[in-house]
């Protein structure tokens, strides 16, 4: 991490502040890159990522110049910052810091307002990055919630959301409702809506916006036809060649089907004829059930609330039914560790905890606690050992296999130690 980005992590120590006056007033600072940006705007709970791949894989694949602005990033900072599939170099990244930590500098000491937050900066950095390269369409994930997300200032092309459940408790509300309305912040006045199938009372939130909301579930067909994901896609008006999805589970289907009822909008509203097969197949997003290793197999997964934890377990039920399974597993004190934990549990035969580093991180002994109190047997661990033993637990018999899983910090954390 060079000095200029450890100096923006600084911000991190403030936290996360609701509100939209800071990031408004700091763009306006910048000349509103956002105004120059044609914008697919995604929230959710789960899924956000994988979505916003797929729409930026076929926008690629079919001639625009797209933007990807996602978070957070896995090992690098740089990830969060992606001009036509490549994210940006290093130099550039230290122009962005800089030139937008000096515009909040100044908005904060004329202005009166708060210090802007390291999400805030963030994402003015991604406004005046992908305005200032001529992007067509950019592609922009929430951080949190929608209705106060730095993100929120966009007047988008179309909203999109994702599965909606319950995470991120502190900030969004402890009940169904309140996270759906959170969520549904980001519905703009006139501008078109999809959503992945929703439980009832979430869907009756996200319709109260005022716009019609169309679910992906009754706009597009997603069915697997073949072995790992091979897929058969139909929507009203095109029945697509067969696409082989690189990324697996059950949950990615739901996935593909917004991703592509979100296409169709948009290929009506700018007219142009989505390059779906190449885009799909073509779609590269890490830490979504990627295999680290072969032999034995280790896989990585991004779940880490009960949501994700179920998606994992049907994944896990779907492309090795026979296997038993470890878990290497590492919390933040903020997730519902425990309802993670119980969705797991039919399919943990062994599993070892990790000190997650990073702010609001458990220890590998807190962690193998909320295990054991849901009665998983646990082992506390350091990095390389968690690594080592469930390697050596997965090689000592056939049909055995390790996953990863608990938190997205955990691909930095393998990384840091050399195991991946």
């Amino acid at each position: 991490m060079n000095d200029a980005v450890k100096a923006l992590f600084a911000r991190t120590t403030q936290g996360i502040k609701p509100g939209l006056e800071v990031i408004a007033a700091l763009l306006h600072a910048l000349g509103n890159p956002h105004h120059r940006l044609a914008v697919a705007h995604v929230a959710g709970t789960n899924g956000k990522g994988s979505v916003c791949a797929m729409l930026e894989s076929v926008l690629r694949a079919s001639g625009f110049k797209t933007g990807l602005y996602t978070s957070p990033h896995l090992v690098d900072f740089a990830e969060r910052f992606v001009l036509n599939g490549q994210r940006i170099a290093e130099d550039r990244l230290n122009y962005y810091i800089e030139l937008v930590e000096r515009a909040a500098e100044e908005v904060e000491r004329t202005t009166g307002l708060r210090k802007a937050t390291f999400f805030e900066v963030s994402t003015a950095m991604a406004f005046q990055f992908f305005a200032d390269e001529g992007v067509e369409i950019a592609i922009v994930e929430t951080g949190m919630g929608g209705r106060w997300d730095a993100t929120n200032v966009v007047i988008p092309l179309v909203s999109v959301i994702t599965h909606i459940d319950l995470d991120h408790a502190n900030y969004l509300g402890d009940t169904i409702e309140q996270v759906a309305a959170e969520k549904a912040g980001i519905i703009k006045p006139g501008r078109p809506v999809v959503s992945a199938p929703q439980q009832a009372v979430v869907g009756q939130i996200l319709e109260r916006a005022g716009e019609p909301v169309v679910y992906s579930s009754g706009a597009v067909s997603v069915a697997r036809i073949g072995e790992p994901q091979m897929l058969k896609i139909e929507t009203p008006s095109r029945n697509l060649p067969p696409v082989k999805l690189p990324l697996l589970g059950e949950c990615q289907r739901e996935n593909c089907a917004v991703a592509v009822a979100s296409l169709e909008i948009l290929s009506d509203m700018l007219g142009f004829e989505p390059a779906f097969k190449k885009g799909l197949e073509s779609v590269q997003w890490a830490a979504r059930f990627q295999t680290l290793r072969d032999d034995p197999l280790v896989i990585l997964d991004g779940a880490h609330n009960p949501s994700g934890a179920r998606a994992l377990v049907k994944t896990l039920r779907e492309n090795h039914p026979k296997h038993q399974v470890g878990f290497i597993l590492g919390f933040l004190e903020d997730k519902d560790a425990a309802g993670f934990l119980r969705a797991l549990k039919p399919l943990v035969s062994a599993a070892w905890t990790l000190p997650i580093d990073a702010p609001r991180g458990t220890t590998a002994e807190h962690a193998a606690v909320q295990a054991r109190a849901v009665g998983i047997e646990a082992v506390p661990c350091t990095v390389s050992g968690a690594w080592d033993a469930a390697c050596a637990w997965a090689s000592s018999e056939p049909g055995r296999l390790v996953v990863v899983a608990g938190s997205l910090y955990m691909k930095q954390m393998l990384s840091d130690a050399g195991l991946v």
